[in-house]
């Protein structure tokens, strides 16, 4: 189990680092059972030949867009229903520290909860306005790299 404070979140200071203490008195502590709801994806992310989707073109400018496959779908439907992405800070703004997180493993690996919901936040809602960015964090392994630190978290491991 996770640090769990008296209310029952967890204790969102587990790994804090620098991008993280700004804005989290912004956003809401991550409770337990959203971690649980996003741990069951990452054996299915894990799994040998795993694709998010693929890339449809039809011809014409501007006409291509990634095609999510089902289990990257419910993903994004499980993030927007556990508050995951959450409009409570200003993602655009946040943009070059998620930068620096996908640049690192190791940030990631010491990021907390809040950090996390930080990063999917980020990737969600570029995605919506850069086709292919969230793709391209599964392709490269960000997602699941994200996920197994949410495990290490949930699983109180330091």
């Amino acid at each position: 189990m996770a640090d769990l404070d008296r209310a029952g979140d967890v204790d969102v200071r587990v790994g804090t680092s620098l991008e993280s203490d700004e804005q989290v008195a912004e956003v809401k502590p991550i409770k337990p059972e959203q971690i649980d709801a996003l741990i069951p994806f990452l054996d299915k992310f894990e799994e040998a030949g795993f694709s998010a989707g693929d890339w449809k073109v039809e011809e014409g400018p501007f006409l291509s867009w990634f095609n999510f496959d089902e289990i990257a779908m419910e993903f994004i439907q499980v993030l927007y229903d556990n508050d995951w992405v959450t409009p409570q800070f200003d993602w655009g703004e946040w943009q070059e520290s998620a930068r620096r997180y996908i640049e690192s493993r190791e940030m990631v690996e010491s990021a907390d909860a809040v950090t996390i919901q930080k990063l999917l936040t980020t990737h969600v809602r570029a995605d919506r306005f850069c086709e292919g960015h969230l793709a391209s964090m599964f392709e490269n392994g960000h997602i699941v790299v994200v996920l197994r630190r949410l495990k290490v978290i949930r699983d109180g491991v330091e």
